[in-house]
């Protein structure tokens, strides 16, 4: 059986055991050290970009981190969706068009995983969740195995590792809160 301690954090009760007032750099470090595919800077940057994140506890964490997850995958949609209409427009070479719409496919799949993720968090289904994120995590590497199969360097390599590092965030703070 799980035992938890509770202390007090910024007089706020936390059962996990994070005491020095840096929530967010208490849980960016623990959660980098456990997983080597955590950027820790990034980790600290992300969840420090919300101002509500400045007063929040590792559950409010949490909510942040998913909704920025949530936000990342639908502007990454509305890019993929702008250049479906304009790459596809005219061209005679399918190549290059079909790992950009195979992209979008992943991505507005990862939208409704996204959004479910944060349902089930918000009900305090933490198992669900982290079903959710890892099913939504598949957009980024399979949108670039996609490219890598079609012998194409993919364009948003950038846009795809930011998506799997603010996944893997969430993934990381539900692993803590479970």
């Amino acid at each position: 059986m799980l035992h938890t301690i509770t202390v007090v954090l910024n007089n706020r009760f936390s059962p996990y055991g994070l005491v020095n007032g840096d929530l967010i750099g208490d849980i960016c470090k623990k959660a980098s050290t456990s997983d080597p595919q955590l950027k820790y800077d990034f980790y600290v940057a992300s969840l420090s970009e919300n101002p509500a994140s400045k007063d929040a506890d590792i559950l409010r964490l949490g909510e942040i981190s998913l909704q920025t997850c949530q936000q990342n995958a639908t502007s990454m949609d509305c890019l993929l969706v702008k250049l479906v209409f304009t790459e596809g427009k005219g061209k005679q070479d399918p190549k290059p068009y079909y790992p950009l719409k195979s992209c979008l496919g992943m991505y507005g799949g990862a939208i409704g995983f996204t959004n479910s993720a944060v349902y089930h968090f918000k009900i305090k289904d933490y198992n669900t969740t982290d079903t959710m994120l890892s099913a939504a995590l598949v957009a980024p590497t399979e949108c670039e195995n996609r490219y890598k199969d079609s012998g194409l360097a993919c364009p948003f390599t950038k846009e795809n590792g930011v998506f799997f590092q603010l996944i893997r965030i969430s993934l990381a703070i539900i692993h803590m809160v479970k």
